[in-house]
């Protein structure tokens, strides 16, 4: 699967379009914050960076994916703060109290842009690494299924928290483990895949029983006072 994750990358790329176009496509120009239009181009960029390199592989042009790999040192802190600095600025303008969607909301934000981050991080320490390299990489664009896969479940079957959020959560372990298993019938050994279906399990397990905690809006309200945004 990680040999075709080029195809992939371009599903996610696609289903991103009809994903988010009731909630941001289609009223782009009505959108007047900056933050927003900053976040989805820099997510717009992940994306098609991540085709780009995959096709470069595809294609034996390990020179130029190399090169414009060297892209992603700075694509990636921008998208980290440009996450963290929405977060900030949507909890800061937000009613007190805030409001149970958006806590909730914040710590899926949270727990996903860890899994990116721990993934991307892993891929650039194995990057000479090309079999360590791809699998983490492939790990980064899993990131990106709980945002496009809820917004379709919801705008398309009305489907929203708590069943949403199983499907989307339920879907990326199911592709680990299927990734897992290819492996082992290839004879293959890797920590990558065991190791980050561990980390996706505990980073978002919390989703269902830490927002409604009294810790974690005391954590929200501090976060809003940072100035990120």
């Amino acid at each position: 699967m990680v040999r075709n994750g080029l195809y992939v990358f371009i599903a996610i790329g696609l289903l991103s379009l009809p994903a988010f176009w009731p909630s941001y496509l289609s009223r782009i120009g009505a959108e007047k914050l900056p933050q927003v239009h900053f976040h989805g181009l820099l997510m717009f960029g992940w994306v098609v960076l991540l085709v780009v390199q995959g096709a470069l592989i595809r294609g034996r042009r390990r020179a130029w994916h190399r090169a414009l790999g060297k892209v992603s040192y700075g694509l990636v802190p921008l998208i980290a703060l440009s996450t963290l600095s929405l977060a900030n600025l949507r909890l800061g303008s937000s009613p007190r109290p805030l409001p149970a969607d958006l806590l909730y909301f914040f710590y899926v934000q949270l727990a996903l842009l860890a899994f990116f981050v721990i993934a991307y991080g892993f891929a650039i320490v194995h990057r000479r690494e090309p079999e360590l390299h791809g699998r983490y990489m492939f790990c980064t664009a899993l990131a990106l299924v709980d945002p496009i896969v809820a917004r379709l479940l919801y705008n398309v079957f009305g489907v929203g928290f708590p069943l949403g959020q199983f499907i989307t959560y339920g879907a990326v372990a199911l592709v680990l483990v299927t990734m897992i298993g290819f492996d082992g019938r290839r004879g293959k050994s890797s920590p990558v895949l065991p190791g980050m279906l561990t980390a996706f399990i505990v980073l978002v397990a919390p989703t269902f029983f830490l927002p409604q905690q009294p810790v974690w809006h005391e954590f929200a309200e501090w976060f809003a006072r940072l100035p990120l945004s």
